[in-house]
């Protein structure tokens, strides 16, 4: 019969080891950007879009949160959901950017051309900005 070493719980890690949580390894974000240019119909901006810096931060996030346990995984998954909302942010202020300067130079609306139009229409309806109240 095979026994554990002293300080080990019954099959469990030693005393400062990392008990992985799965078998995923976290790819890095060039693959997940890849994919979301190649979803949005847009694959020559995934290497552009790799320079965002929120979202360089929200990756090494996620690669540390792969590599440690439950309650540390949670924690650092929280402040990767700030980057994620720091860019959506930023991805609304662009939107209403340039539907309202579109608007205002006597153009049609960027908003009805390009390839992100149907997929902006089914994600949350036509993006126009808001009246002034």
């Amino acid at each position: 019969m095979i026994r554990d070493p002293p300080g080990r719980a019954a099959g469990g890690p030693l005393p400062g080891e990392v008990n992985p949580l799965s078998s995923f390894i976290f790819p890095g974000y060039p693959a997940y950007l890849e994919l979301a240019a190649a979803e949005l119909g847009l694959p020559g901006l995934a290497s552009p879009a790799g320079r965002i810096v929120p979202l360089t931060a929200l990756s090494n996030l996620c690669a540390q949160a792969s590599l440690v346990s439950e309650p540390e995984a949670s924690v650092i998954l929280d402040k990767a959901a700030e980057f994620r909302d720091q860019l959506a942010v930023a991805l609304r202020a662009a939107e209403l950017m340039l539907v309202d300067v579109g608007a205002n130079r006597s153009r049609p609306a960027v908003e009805a051309a390009g390839p992100l139009a149907a997929h902006r229409k089914a994600r949350k309806g036509a993006m126009t900005p808001r009246e002034p109240s």
